[in-house]
């Protein structure tokens, strides 16, 4: 009697293994997904939350927030780097036996550029180059216009009547003029101040009424 008693014992011991080990594995992999995806977020948020806050609070009045990008597109440095051999300006290659500023204009016509005197069409060497960073770019513009003797108030209306107005300027900034990047030859400047004029002049005057600041 205590032998099957014993038996029977076994039996119920191997089905309770059984069962054991069929539910083990479930309850070791098994994962609630929305307490999961809860603990998640709650170190996502905050990281997401910081990112926009920054983003949404840019300071526009820095000179690398915004311009900095736009100021180094190709459209503007191709032609700052022209008399640069180091940069591989064009003043030392494709245009070798065209360095006559007098014969800019018989190629960047008035047809090309849209300049209303084509004599406007020229590159004039000191100024910013490719490659500089922010810092950098902005202290040589402010030096181009010889910052150090001026008033912010002049400076201020010089640099908002070159930015605005000078017809080189509004050539390589996207739909500011309907030959904006036009080049001789039926050919297209691609990297173009990107987001157009009025953006320009938004971001510009940021810079501007905020000081003019280098950083």
């Amino acid at each position: 009697m205590s032998k099957i008693i014993a038996s029977n014992n076994n039996g119920k011991d191997r089905d309770q293994q059984q069962i054991t080990s069929r539910k083990g594995p479930q309850s070791a992999t098994w994962v609630n997904p929305k307490r999961m995806m809860g603990k998640i977020m709650k170190f996502v948020f905050p990281i997401l939350l910081f990112i926009s806050f920054n983003v949404a609070h840019a300071d526009d009045t820095l000179f690398s927030t915004n311009l900095y990008a736009k100021f180094q597109a190709k459209a503007c440095t191709t032609c700052h780097d022209f008399h640069e051999q180091d940069k591989d300006g064009f003043f030392f290659n494709s245009h070798t036996k065209r360095r006559d500023v007098n014969r800019c204009k018989k190629c960047h016509n008035q047809k090309v550029t849209g300049f209303e005197h084509v004599r406007d069409w020229f590159a004039m060497p000191g100024l910013y180059l490719s490659g500089m960073n922010a810092k950098e770019t902005c202290k040589q513009i402010k030096k181009a216009f010889h910052a150090e003797f001026k008033s912010d108030d002049l400076l201020a209306a010089q640099m908002k009547n070159h930015l605005f107005n000078d017809p080189r300027v509004l050539w390589a900034i996207e739909g500011a003029t309907s030959n904006s990047g036009k080049l001789p030859f039926k050919k297209q400047e691609t990297d173009m101040v990107k987001g157009g004029m009025e953006e320009w002049k938004s971001q510009v005057m940021a810079w501007i009424t905020g000081g003019m600041k280098c950083e």
